[in-house]
């Protein structure tokens, strides 16, 4: 397990993250939305505590008790009044190292899964986004939705489930982050002394690297929805973590479509009035990323919209971004990092995933510092290199007319 912490000695509360390597793209079509499952397992009980210890001895302290699945890892964490320090690591230590996985259990947290699928399946702005990733990401499995299908979660058993948690929750491969009132060398110590005669297996380490099937052509596929306004994904593939276009394409769908006074913001919402919600962002994972835009609007203006979508970004190609648009986008884009990391919830998830993901974690003064040495010239080559209309796919859902969809 590596360990790290950052001190605020004049906070009185504590964030601590256990932070699992695990995530939907470790899966495949026959067990996906297995690591999901766990993570709401985990809240189950254990081997000494029914759910309901659980619940009582986190309140009982005052302690926000929490997990989430993400694409590639999972964590489970808490935040509480630093003199607990000792007894919610203790409770953490045991949820994480003694699920009961009792099967009425299973079959309970299914049961809720199965209705977490119907939410997302109700709400089109969410949705839209497993298809996208599907019709991206196709044949690769970062495709795999984190919530899992019907059909996979109905063949998960005690058998399943206790295997891959035994493969993929060891704790040598768990990365443990904490931010608040705490010193790191006692920290460490407790954590030693928690562990002490803990059977943790070796770290299977997940397949990673895997190369994305670039597509030569975009594909446009069409979905029917329930609602009146009709929804809008529109991008493709875009870089890997470690990537030097990271902070160049982060700068880009900023000015794209990353804040109020963006192009796409200004053009579609406030000139043409076509869309209340349109949005740009981009995604890096371990071994590729995905760029997205967003926009929901009437059915009869989606080609409208797709058009100035192209039309700005033709408008980028051809005569580039402005000084004034970089340096706009560069201090919003670390407005946006310096007040994300304001609470030590936010902290300790800095520090826990970037350990994990990259293996070292930058400060926030050497990332505003990459942010700053983005020149121009590196933001401009990102249209040519990413935004390729013809190889752009879009995901589009909306109402039938007719009986139609389209």
């Amino acid at each position: 397990m590596r360990i790290i912490s950052e001190s605020i000695p004049h906070f009185r509360s504590i964030s601590l993250g256990l932070w699992i390597p695990s995530g939907s793209r470790y899966e495949d079509q026959s067990n996906n939305g297995i690591t999901h499952l766990i993570e709401h397992l985990l809240f189950k009980g254990t081997k000494k505590r029914t759910y309901r210890d659980i619940a009582i001895a986190f309140d009982s302290l005052g302690a926000e008790f929490n997990a989430f699945t993400d694409k590639e890892n999972s964590c489970v964490y808490a935040d509480f009044i630093d003199t607990h320090l000792d007894k919610c690591l203790d409770l953490l230590f045991d949820v994480i190292t003694n699920p009961s996985f009792l099967p009425e259990n299973i079959k309970l947290e299914k049961k809720v899964i199965m209705e977490e699928i119907k939410m997302v399946k109700d709400n089109p702005s969410d949705d839209i986004f497993n298809y996208f990733y599907d019709v991206v990401f196709s044949g690769h499995p970062l495709s795999l939705s984190i919530l899992g299908t019907k059909k996979s979660l109905s063949s998960l058993d005690y058998n399943a489930i206790k295997k891959y948690f035994e493969q993929s929750f060891s704790l040598n491969g768990i990365v443990l982050s904490s931010a608040g009132n705490i010193e790191h060398n006692m920290l460490v110590e407790m954590v030693k002394e928690k562990m002490e005669g803990i059977f943790s297996s070796e770290k299977i380490k997940p397949k990673q690297d895997l190369p994305l099937t670039e597509k030569l052509k975009g594909v446009r596929k069409v979905y029917k929805g329930k609602t009146e306004a009709s929804h809008i994904c529109y991008g493709g593939p875009g870089c890997k973590r470690s990537s030097a276009d990271r902070y160049p394409l982060s700068l880009f769908t900023n000015i794209l479509g990353g804040s109020i006074s963006s192009r796409l913001f200004q053009k579609i919402r406030e000139e043409k009035g076509l869309s209340y919600t349109i949005f740009a962002s981009n995604t890096q994972y371990t071994d590729a990323g995905i760029i997205a835009i967003y926009a929901a609007t009437s059915s009869s203006a989606i080609g409208k919209v797709i058009e100035l979508i192209n039309a700005e970004l033709m408008d980028i190609k051809k005569r580039g971004i402005t000084a004034e648009e970089l340096d706009i986008a560069k201090e919003n884009t670390k407005g946006n990092i310096v007040l994300g990391v304001e609470d030590i919830s936010s902290r300790m998830f800095r520090l826990g995933k970037a350990l994990l993901m990259d293996g070292t974690v930058s400060t926030i003064d050497d990332i505003l510092k990459k942010i700053d040495n983005v020149k121009i010239d590196s933001v401009n080559d990102i249209a040519d290199k990413y935004f390729n209309p013809d190889r752009m796919s879009s995901i589009i859902i909306v109402k039938p007319q007719n009986g139609r969809a389209k």
